[in-house]
């Protein structure tokens, strides 16, 4: 079978049912775990917290629209730089790439219309199967690129690595630590009818969506790991329509996939398609909403070609970065209060530490001589220090027992090695950890904010 299969349907009833069960577990991880550093039973994104503990971290790359077969484009160099250089200076958890993996272009063609070309999937597997590339670390999923005149996925299925690993087209992982237990899902978001290319309404490009069996496998693995502290989902296309007519959104299964994700807490819905580089937040009635991040083109972007994605104490870190570029710095701890919005419903007090922990991960493929902060652009710089165990990772404590959550301040870490470069996050502010999930959207999603 072409696609991942489950034997239940999508009711209403089964959705609710499972709501009650999430809810029993939620509240039963808040008895028993109630105290920071603890370890959740049920996925929760408000679990963040603010800690010394510098041990409770990992990090991963996150890739998509490489467009394999792009004529004049940087698309094989950029992912072998990935799979290579890239991969072994930030010894990453693991790599997604989502979708688009392949142009469908033949190269010569100025759209989509000819393909698929098999060239472009040889090109694709070999540059991952030289570098040494399985299924355990590099979680690959289908773009619309990657389907159009293939209805049956047979290309992905045949030439990718989870395509022949697994046989379908969505995919779920986890990683599991001594402080705590992560699930990760690819899900499908291409068409499912082999459509060519159109550039005539009522969808530009392809009919993306989620349909019942997609659904129902992404239900099903979100129930069996309802252990999880965090759920990340990732799918090529946006979810919810961008304004710009070309930009294919979800034009079915949105509603229910939407659903799906506030009632078993995901944290975040991260996604390509767009080659643009965005961050925003999707709110609703019921929960304060999912971190949606939009990354940019790994092979037909300008700039920001892949991002780096931290969960420190169960905060989520993310910084975007262009291909041969080093040193990546990522601030982890504190949280970005601005991460997606202006006011990160997820992000935690710094006041209730002292002295206050600022840790940063910094990866370069040439010697770090310096990784220093600073708080504003007026503060003075202090160093940070290589955290033992942890040749990536950098901490300092600021020792300031006065209130930062009156207003904004700005965190700089700074790492001098190949070059010198920086990471700037908002911290301090009003900060809604813990809040009540009142907030608008009508019983849907709403895009609110867009950086």
């Amino acid at each position: 079978m072409v696609k991942n299969r489950s034997a239940k349907t999508l009711r209403h009833g089964r959705l609710k049912r499972s709501t009650v069960k999430t809810l029993l577990l939620t509240a039963l991880s808040v008895l028993l775990f109630a105290t920071p550093g603890s370890v959740l039973l049920a996925r929760d994104p408000h679990s963040a917290f603010y800690s010394t503990d510098n041990d409770r971290i990992f990090w991963f790359i996150h890739i998509s629209d490489p467009h394999m077969g792009t004529s004049g484009s940087q698309d094989s160099d950029n992912l072998a730089w990935i799979v290579n250089e890239a991969r072994d200076v930030i010894n990453p958890a693991f790599i997604v790439n989502s979708g688009d993996l392949t142009d469908s272009t033949d190269g010569d063609n100025p759209m989509p219309y000819g393909g698929p070309y098999i060239e472009e999937w040889e090109e694709y597997y070999g540059i991952l199967d030289a570098a040494g590339i399985d299924s355990d670390f590099y979680y690959d999923i289908p773009g619309n690129h990657d389907h159009y005149n293939d209805k049956d996925f047979v290309y992905y299925l045949n030439n990718s690595i989870q395509g022949l690993a697994t046989g379908g087209t969505q995919i779920s992982w986890r990683r599991d630590f001594a402080f705590g237990k992560y699930h990760f899902l690819g899900v499908c978001t291409a068409g499912n009818d082999g459509a060519a290319f159109s550039l005539l309404p009522p969808n530009y490009g392809d009919n993306a969506g989620l349909d019942t069996d997609e659904l129902a496998y992404i239900q099903n693995k979100l129930e069996t790991n309802t252990d999880a502290v965090l759920t990340i989902i990732f799918g090529h296309h946006p979810i919810l329509p961008t304004g710009d007519s070309t930009e294919t959104s979800l034009t079915y299964g949105a509603e229910d996939f939407i659903d799906l994700m506030e009632e078993f807490g995901v944290s975040m819905y991260a996604f390509g398609h767009t080659h643009r580089y965005k961050e925003g937040f999707l709110t609703g009635d019921t929960s304060d909403g999912i971190f949606y991040l939009n990354v940019a083109a790994l092979g037909k972007s300008d700039e920001k070609h892949y991002n780096v994605t931290a969960i420190d104490c169960n905060g989520i870190s993310t910084v975007a970065m262009n291909v041969e570029t080093w040193p990546v710095v990522l601030i982890t701890a504190p949280v970005d209060r601005n991460l997606g919005t202006d006011d990160s419903p997820y992000a935690y007090s710094i006041d209730d530490l002292n002295p206050k922990p600022i840790r940063a991960l910094v990866f370069d493929a040439n010697p770090v001589t310096q990784v220093r902060f600073r708080v504003d652009a007026t503060g003075d710089w202090q160093p940070m220090t290589q955290v033992s165990g942890n040749p990536y990772l950098w901490e300092a404590f600021l020792d300031d027992a006065s209130p930062l959550s009156e207003e904004d301040h700005t965190l700089e870490v700074q790492s001098t090695g190949s070059s010198t470069r920086s990471d700037i996050i908002v911290i301090g502010g009003h900060t809604s950890n813990g809040s009540s999930g009142e907030s608008g959207g009508g019983g849907c999603f709403i895009n609110t904010a867009w950086h």
